[in-house]
C-alpha cells in the first residue's frame, strides 16, 4: 500500500463542491455558536485550553446536540478552506495569463467592491425591515474602514456591524501580496514557503508571548496570521498533479489535537486542518463517490459561496432568538434548515447585482 494518493489539480466543478462544504462549515458556525450549549466557544482568534473541555463535556451532557456543538467548535475552520484556495485559485490564473501587480490589484478590487457594496445594501435592508431603525453614527463609520480595507487594524472594529466581514480585510491583504509571495514561491519554491511560513508563527508567537496586542487586535484576522494556508495554495497549484501523503496526513492530525489542548501547538491548528483537509478531498476524489444529489447541493451553495459568505450573518440573529424560546434540539436543526434555506434565496439576487456591477 503506497503512502502518497495522487489527484489532478482541483477541476472547477471539484473546486466549487470543496467551496459547498466549507460556506456550510462557516453559515452553521455563526448560526450555532450564539445557541447553548456552546455559545462562542471556540478557538478562531485566541486561544483557551477550557474551549476543548468545554466541547467534550457539551457533548457529553447533551449528545443528542452533537451536530450544534461540533459545528459550534469546529465550522470556522471553513475559513481555512477558503484561504487555501484563494492561493490555490490565483496562482492557476497566474500561470496562465500573468498580469502587472497594478492591473492584478484593480482587477480584484473590482469584484470585491460591488460584494462590499452589495453587503452594505442588506446590512440597510436589515436595520430598517427586522429592526426599524437606521445605521447608527459608529455603525456608519465602521463602513468607512471597511471600505478602505483597514478594520482588523482597529480595536474593536474587526468584527463590528457583522461579524463574517473581517474575511473582507484580510483577503485584500492577501491580494496586496499574491504578486510578490507567488514570484518569491515560484523562484524559490519549498524553501520559500518554508520561510514564509516561518516568519509568520514567528510573528504569531511573539504576539501570544512577547507583545502586548492592542485590545481586540487579532493577528488571525490579517494577513501574517494566515501566510502558511495561502503560500500552500500557490505551491500546490505549481505541480501538475496534487499528492497526499499519509505520514504528512498524521502529523497534521497530532498538530491540529494537540493545538486545542496546549497553546503552543494552537498556532499550528490551521494549517494542519487545512492539509486534513486536502487529503481528504483527494482521497474522496480519487474514490469517484457517486452521490450525486449531495454534490449537487454543495456545488449549489459553492457557486453562491462568495455572496452567501458576505450576506448570512446579518439573517441569523432571528433564527438564534427562536432556537433560544425552544431550546429542543428538532427545532435547532429545523431552524438551520430553514436558515440555510432563506440565506441561499436571498443569494441568488445578491448574485445577480454582483455579476451586473462587475460586467465590463
Amino acid at each position: 500500500m503506497t503512502n502518497t494518493i495522487y489527484t489532478d489539480s482541483f477541476s472547477k466543478n471539484q473546486t466549487q463542491i470543496i467551496k459547498g462544504v466549507a460556506i456550510l462549515c462557516i453559515m452553521l458556525h455563526n448560526l450555532f455558536h450564539w445557541m447553548n450549549p456552546m455559545n462562542s466557544m471556540e478557538n478562531e482568534f485566541s486561544f483557551s485550553s477550557g474551549n476543548i473541555h468545554v466541547f467534550f463535556s457539551s457533548l457529553a451532557d447533551s449528545p443528542q446536540e452533537f451536530i450544534n456543538i461540533i459545528f459550534s467548535y469546529l465550522g470556522h475552520y471553513g475559513v481555512e478552506i477558503f484561504i487555501f484556495l484563494s492561493g490555490y485559485g490565483l496562482a492557476k490564473s497566474f500561470m496562465k495569463a500573468p498580469v502587472s501587480w497594478g492591473n492584478f490589484i484593480v482587477h480584484r478590487l473590482k469584484k470585491i467592491y460591488p460584494l462590499l457594496l452589495i453587503s452594505f445594501i442588506y446590512f440597510f435592508f436589515t436595520r430598517i425591515s427586522l429592526y426599524y431603525t437606521l445605521p447608527t453614527r459608529d455603525e456608519l463609520i465602521s463602513m468607512l474602514y471597511k471600505l478602505f480595507f483597514i478594520h482588523t487594524f482597529i480595536p474593536n472594529e474587526g468584527m463590528s456591524l457583522d461579524g463574517p466581514w473581517w474575511f473582507f480585510g484580510l483577503i485584500v491583504q492577501l491580494y496586496i501580496l499574491f504578486p510578490l509571495l507567488f514570484k518569491i514561491i515560484e523562484k524559490h519554491g519549498f524553501k520559500a514557503f518554508l520561510t514564509i511560513s516561518i516568519i509568520s508563527y514567528a510573528a504569531i508567537y511573539l504576539s501570544i508571548y512577547v507583545i502586548d496586542m492592542p485590545k481586540d487586535v487579532f493577528l488571525m484576522q490579517n494577513t501574517i496570521g494566515h501566510f502558511p494556508e495561502f503560500c500552500l495554495g500557490i505551491i500546490l497549484a505549481k505541480n501538475k498533479k496534487l499528492e497526499g501523503n499519509i505520514w504528512c496526513f498524521i502529523l497534521a492530525l497530532v498538530a491540529f489535537i494537540l493545538g486545542n489542548f496546549y497553546l503552543a501547538f494552537y498556532p499550528l491548528t490551521f494549517i494542519s486542518i487545512t492539509y486534513i483537509f486536502i487529503y481528504i478531498a483527494i482521497l474522496l476524489i480519487n474514490k469517484e463517490l457517486r452521490l450525486r444529489i449531495i454534490k449537487n447541493a454543495l456545488s449549489v451553495f459553492g457557486k453562491y459561496s462568495m455572496v452567501l459568505f458576505a450576506t448570512h450573518g446579518l439573517f441569523r440573529w432571528q433564527f438564534v432568538y427562536l432556537a433560544g424560546n425552544y431550546h429542543n434540539v428538532f427545532v435547532e436543526l429545523g431552524l438551520a434548515i430553514a436558515f440555510l434555506i432563506e440565506v441561499l434565496i436571498i443569494a441568488i439576487p445578491a448574485m445577480k447585482l454582483h455579476e451586473l456591477m462587475t460586467k465590463k
